[in-house]
Parts: structure tokens; sequence; C-alpha cells
């Protein structure tokens, strides 16, 4: 088996980043929906677009396995003394490290564009997601309830 391929969103990927997203399942809808409870083409092509025309404003990369998009990590609002960090794996990849090879090579990036701080926010009872934003140096500063009605724990990552 080959390891999976994880690489920059590029022009071309929109139809594979609709088709994870709208894929996730309820569960990882309910904790993760950047994009709101589904998405389209046009959006998914306007975040390739702020990450390859020297807009600057996201860093996204994807993770390939066996053919379909498997996972997705982001740096969005690159423009703003708030970069925010997001991640997604796709529910028949968890638990196999990708999730951690996403964080690790974002927080790479996150460096190399001399960042200061990372933010991100997390429902306080996915525990999977918060303990593995901890085991990459994520420390809980806040918590709020969001527009859905769920508890969240801001999280932030010096650098």
């Amino acid at each position: 088996m080959t390891p999976p391929v994880i690489r920059r969103l590029i022009p071309g990927d929109e139809t594979a980043l609709v088709a994870f997203y709208n894929g996730l399942s309820a569960a990882s809808k309910r904790t993760f929906r950047p994009l709101g409870p589904v998405t389209l083409p046009e959006v998914c092509a306007n975040i390739i677009h702020d990450n390859v025309n020297g807009v600057g404003k996201k860093f996204d990369l994807i993770a390939i396995d066996d053919g379909r998009l498997a996972g997705w990590a982001f740096l969005w609002n690159l423009d703003t003394d708030e970069p925010v960090f997001g991640l997604a794996v796709a529910d028949a990849s968890h638990r196999q490290g990708l999730g951690t090879a996403l964080i690790s090579q974002v927080m790479d990036t996150a460096r190399e564009m001399q960042l200061v701080t990372v933010y991100l926010t997390v429902v306080t009872d996915n525990t999977i997601a918060w303990r593995l934003y901890e085991k990459h140096g994520f420390v809980k500063y806040d918590e709020f309830t969001g527009e859905d009605g769920l508890p969240y724990f801001k999280m932030k990552r010096a650098l």
C-alpha cells in the first residue's frame, strides 16, 4: 500500500474537494463546517483562487489516498493577525496518522511564513480532535457558544 500524497490544493481539485466535503459524515459535519452544511464547485474554486493567484489569503493542503481525497487542512485569514487552522479527515481514514501528517506540514509552512500564532476553534465534545491539537502544541485559552448553539474551545499555538 502506498502512503498518502500530501500536496497543495491546485486548480482542477474543485470536484474532489466538493466530493470530500459533502461526503463527510453527519458527525464530522457537526464539528467541521467552514463551508456550511454543503458546498458547491464555485466555493471550492474560490478557495483554490485564494491559494494560487498570489492573493495570499489561504494555504490549503490535501491528502490523496488511493486516488481519493482523504484529508484537508488549511490556514485561512493569512492577511490578518489571526490566521485560522482547520482540519478534516475522511471517516474511512481516521486513526491512520493522516491528521498528524497534515498538521505537521501546515505548521511547518506557518513557521516558514513567519506567523507568530495560529488559532482554531473546536467543539468541546470533539475530544479526539482537541487532544490531537494539544499534542501538536495548541493550548485552550477560551470557551464560547457558537451560533449553532454548540460549546467551543478557542485554541492557539505559538510558533
